[in-house]
Formats: structure tokens, C-alpha cells, sequence
């Protein structure tokens, strides 16, 4: 497997964002139901009760992936968004600031809207999240502060969402990494995390993007072991029965935990 350097280096290089998202998340995508429908139910869930909220929320994935975000602004007065490539940190800005070409993330809106009962406000949603998101940052996992050199305030919520298994090549290294994201962590806040299970590779156009394959054991046991009350879980099976030319993976973990 590729060392940690050369998968930074490979992604930055290589690794369109934009594709990723086309391919993977967006709704005219394949994967649409895995990747969006059952994954804003269960963030929902997370969100709904009001149980995890406050005032900062980080996120942070290997892809810009905020369209998660709208669920959450309605619990949070401030966002952080962490961008692994510039590549990435680019296409979220072009968001935030709604520059011309900007993804289109309209549809996630509508979607957040209509599980809160108000389909119609889906424009003022989009806008709330981009008032809402204070800075957008790269971050490195392998790093003791993943944000170095900016120190931030201690989160109330970390969210990382297909993140830690894209950045690391063993296992022992993506405990590391979770100590290294929960240094970001006020104690008591929640982590909601959400990776792809088993999973060896993704195609993004003609780039094979590697990553760690991971299980739920080795999810929950790590997060346990990093100091972490887990407080619910649920595994979503892969309902895609084709493509497997195009990833691997065979379901995806959702967690909430607290940090004691």
C-alpha cells in the first residue's frame, strides 16, 4: 500500500473533487441512495433530537461534501470546514461564495427542508449554511493539530465523513488519526462519523483512489479505545449490486459518540 506522503501527494495531483462528487454524491449519481437518501435519515436522527448541538461544528472529508451540513446549521451558530486538497478547499469556496460554476447542491437542500417540514424554504437553508461557515481549511490527519499551523477553538461537534480511511495506509495509523481529529474535540462534544466499510478503492474518472478497508469492530473498538462513549450505530449495506468496477466498498457505518 502507498505510504502517507504519496497518497497526500497522489490526491492532490490527481483527485478531481468535482468528479468525485458527480460520481458519488450528487443526485443524478448511481449511488444516490446509499450516499444521500439513507445518509441524511440517519444524520437526522442524530441532529432531530437536540442532543448534539452548540456552537462549533467541524467537518471534514476527503471530499467537499457540505451539502451534510444543512441538517446541521439549525444546531450550530458556527461551521468549520476542513478540505483535504486545494483542489477541494476551491470547489467549497466556489460554494460558500456562490461563484459561477459552483456545484449544485440544490437538491440536498430540498431534501433537508422536507425533512423538517418545510420543503419551500430550501433557498434560505442554502444561505443560512454559507452565513454560517466561518473558515474553510486544509487539514492533515497524520498531524499532532490536523489544521497546523491555525489553532482553533474546541469543537462542540466533529463530523468527518469519509475522512480518516482515504489518509492513512494502516491500521495503527488511523487510531492515530482519531486521537489526532479528537484533539479537536471539546470533552463531552460528539463525534458523528461516517466511513465506507471494506472497501479497497474508488474510481473518480480514470483516477483509482485507494484507501484503508475497515469493519465495524475495528470502527467501534478504535473509537472506544480512543476515549469515546459510543452512543449509536448503524450499518447501511450496500444497496448498489453492479458496479463494482467503480468501488468495492460493501456498506457504511454511521456513529454518533460522545468524548469523555
Amino acid at each position: 500500500m502507498e505510504s502517507v506522503s504519496n497518497l497526500s501527494e497522489l490526491q492532490e495531483a490527481h483527485l478531481d473533487p468535482k468528479k468525485l462528487l458527480e460520481t458519488f454524491f450528487l443526485q443524478e449519481s448511481e449511488f444516490h441512495e446509499d450516499s444521500i437518501q439513507r445518509i441524511f435519515d440517519l444524520l437526522n436522527r442524530a441532529y432531530s433530537p437536540g442532543s448534539v448541538k452548540g456552537k462549533t461544528l467541524i467537518q471534514m472529508s476527503v471530499a467537499p461534501l457540505f451539502q451534510y451540513l444543512f441538517l446541521a446549521s439549525e444546531y450550530f451558530k458556527e461551521i468549520i470546514i476542513g478540505g483535504s486538497t486545494d483542489k477541494c478547499i476551491s470547489e467549497i469556496e466556489k460554494w460558500r461564495t456562490n461563484a459561477p460554476g459552483a456545484i449544485d447542491c440544490s437538491h440536498a437542500a430540498k431534501l433537508t427542508c422536507d425533512l423538517q417540514g418545510n420543503r419551500d424554504a430550501w433557498t434560505e437553508k442554502q444561505n443560512m449554511l454559507r452565513e454560517k461557515i466561518i473558515h474553510v481549511l486544509k487539514y492533515d490527519v497524520c498531524k499532532s493539530n490536523p489544521f497546523s499551523p491555525t489553532v482553533l477553538p474546541l469543537a462542540d461537534c466533529l463530523f468527518l465523513k469519509h475522512c480518516l480511511e482515504y489518509h492513512v495506509t494502516e491500521k495503527d495509523g488511523f487510531c492515530n488519526a482519531v486521537n489526532n481529529v479528537s484533539s479537536l474535540l471539546k470533552k463531552g462534544g460528539y463525534l458523528i462519523l461516517m466511513a465506507c466499510l471494506e472497501q479497497t478503492y474508488c474510481m473518480v474518472g480514470s483516477f483509482k483512489l485507494p484507501n484503508l478497508s475497515i469493519d465495524v469492530d475495528f470502527v467501534i473498538n478504535t473509537l472506544e479505545g480512543c476515549g469515546y462513549d459510543v452512543q449509536d450505530q448503524e450499518v447501511m449495506r450496500r444497496s448498489v449490486d453492479r458496479l463494482y468496477d467503480v468501488t468495492d466498498y460493501k456498506g457504511v457505518i454511521y456513529v454518533k459518540a460522545q468524548k469523555k
